[in-house]
């Protein structure tokens, strides 16, 4: 099978668009709002997106050699603003990574071990869209939240994508 890089990092690129869209219809709701546990899979809204955040950052760690990469590190206390800043960085380097690749390295397997302290391994382009998916669907609980509360509902559909 031939994996496009260009394809892989166009949908970084677009995690990246995706979670900017939430972030910024989460900046227009109050504070308390954003922060209050609303019993998700991840708590609220900012702990959710600061999962998928984390999520993202341990498996960039993950591509870059460190297979024994934590999810939580020191100064994880992330708000709205923080998440804001720290993301396009970090989608960056997922861009910068794949396309650094030759197309061979993404049918090789990445060992890794997962949070529970088990040594896994799988071909390293189904991770990459194991990521893109983990985001879009965490996105979609948030979105389902910021709809709750009243706030500004907003598509982040591939389809909608303008990089697409």
């Amino acid at each position: 099978m031939r994996i496009d890089k260009e394809l892989l990092a166009s949908h970084f690129e677009y995690s990246l668009w995706a979670s900017m869209l939430v972030l910024e219809a989460a900046e227009k709701l109050p504070k308390e709002t954003v922060e209050l546990d609303r019993g998700n899979s991840f708590g609220g809204i900012l702990e959710t997106l600061s999962h998928i955040f984390k999520a993202d950052r341990v498996w960039m760690k993950r591509f870059t050699g460190d297979r024994y990469s934590t999810f939580a590190q020191a100064g994880d206390d992330f708000d709205l603003a923080a998440l804001k800043q720290a993301w396009p960085p970090l989608m960056g380097e997922f861009v910068a990574w794949i396309r650094a690749q030759e197309e061979t390295k993404f049918e090789e397997h990445l060992e890794w071990r997962n949070l529970n302290g088990e040594d896994k391994s799988e071909v390293i382009y189904k991770l990459l869209l194991h990521v893109v998916n983990h985001g879009s669907y965490h996105r979609g609980q948030v979105i389902t939240m910021i709809k709750q509360v009243g706030g500004e509902v907003v598509s982040t559909d591939l389809l909608f994508y303008p990089g697409m």
